[in-house]
């Protein structure tokens, strides 16, 4: 096989597995999994559209051509939009602000309405001739989308590329993330402004020599340098899974200490370890839980917490004992005596027991659940509802 369709083909297989993975791994961020979702959709369908129509195949899927030109269309603001939610807890759900970086899709919209209604019959003759000559896909032809589009998607994909790199530059600047985390989004944003670029020059390059296209589009130079780089791309996925799983704000340090010692102790090797650890497996812990409320199970252990998230007992025991500092079942009761004071302090001592929001937060037994707010709050539950009451009725 040659080596771009080789490229195309990997490529188009890494994307389908980083999307099975957003599937099963990444339900806890389901807006901008959807954004991420879709700009490698595009991307695929794109991929795919090209081989079938260099390799002679499109005669027997006319359904799917100029299909995906909204698609590609998105390709550029879904990462964009991805980045700056991971980057940014503040846009980790949709807005309405968000509608406009989405409209884009309108004019390609518009475009593949004639080839989207036409018959079965004239789909067909339309297929058959690009594969017959690639040439007619830049034609005229009403079937055929006009050839500015060619020229605007990769455009304005570059474009929200230029705005994503700024984003990340802006981002660096407030040192809230860790500088690997920065560098891979670089290095992302490098990779996608060069893809966006290679299309510009490929099309350009095939209209100034249209007799050429056969040869340009399987053979030339740029597109086996703009396959690999879509390869590149496709890689850099499992490069940093945490650009799957989200983004952890890295730790601030204390400003202007400078150690005096060339040793550092055993408790500042602990202390940076602990910092560097999977800050993956930290997003999918707490995103799980917070999403869930899995602490409100009576006798919830880490073992279903571990089978929930698939991942092995003994990795999440580490995780609590190290990242966190506590063992699991401090871990769950500290999130439950959160719970119930938020309930409390909503005023719902008025209608309920404190034993019976402590078995809602799912404590076991009222024994239980004395003994670990006492050693939370410093205080008994009695004494803290007695201060409510009383700021309550001052």
């Amino acid at each position: 096989m040659h080596p771009v369709f080789l490229s195309v083909v990997g490529s188009i297989f890494i994307l389908g597995l980083v999307i099975v993975k957003l599937f099963l791994f990444g339900r806890e961020k389901s807006y901008l999994n959807l954004l991420l979702t879709t700009a490698i959709a595009g991307i695929m369908w794109y991929a795919l559209i090209y081989l079938l129509t260099n390799s002679g195949y499109l005669t027997r899927y006319p359904f799917l051509f100029n299909k995906g030109l909204p698609l590609y269309y998105l390709i550029g603001p879904c990462f964009y939009l991805y980045i700056r939610g991971s980057l940014n807890p503040a846009h980790v759900a949709f807005k309405k602000q968000d509608l406009p970086h989405l409209i884009i899709i309108i004019p390609a919209i518009i475009s593949i309405i004639p080839y989207t209604i036409a018959s079965q019959a004239q789909q067909q003759w339309v297929v058959d001739q690009v594969a017959r000559d690639v040439r007619f896909a830049f034609t005229d032809s009403k079937y055929i989308v006009g050839a500015w589009h060619w020229f605007a998607f990769p455009l304005s994909a570059f474009i929200y590329t230029v705005m994503q790199l700024k984003l990340t530059v802006n981002t660096a600047k407030q040192k809230k993330h860790d500088p690997k985390v920065i560098r891979w989004i670089y290095m992302f944003t490098a990779v996608c402004g060069s893809i966006f670029l290679g299309m510009i020059a490929v099309n350009l390059t095939v209209l100034g020599n249209l007799n050429d296209t056969y040869a340009i589009l399987h053979s030339s130079k740029l597109v086996l340098s703009l396959c690999l780089c879509l390869l590149f791309l496709s890689g850099l996925f499992f490069i940093n899974p945490a650009f799957l799983y989200g983004f952890v704000q890295a730790n601030k340090l204390v400003p202007n200490e400078t150690p005096k010692r060339k040793r550092k102790s055993l408790e500042e090797f602990e202390s940076i370890r602990v910092n560097m650890y999977d800050n993956t497996l930290v997003v999918r812990v707490e995103n799980y839980i917070n999403r869930t409320e899995a602490f409100r199970k009576t006798g919830f252990t880490i073992s279903e917490l571990a089978s929930a998230l698939e991942v092995p007992n003994h990795k999440l025991s580490d995780l609590f004992n190290n990242h966190y500092q506590l063992n699991f079942n401090t871990y769950i009761n500290n999130l439950r005596i959160e719970y119930v004071k938020g309930r409390l302090e909503s005023g719902e001592w008025r209608q309920f027991t404190l034993e019976a929001i402590a078995q809602d937060a799912g404590f076991s037994s009222r024994n239980t659940f004395f003994l670990a707010f006492k050693k939370v709050m410093d205080t008994t539950p009695s004494n803290y509802l007695a201060m409510l009451k009383q700021a309550s009725v001052a």
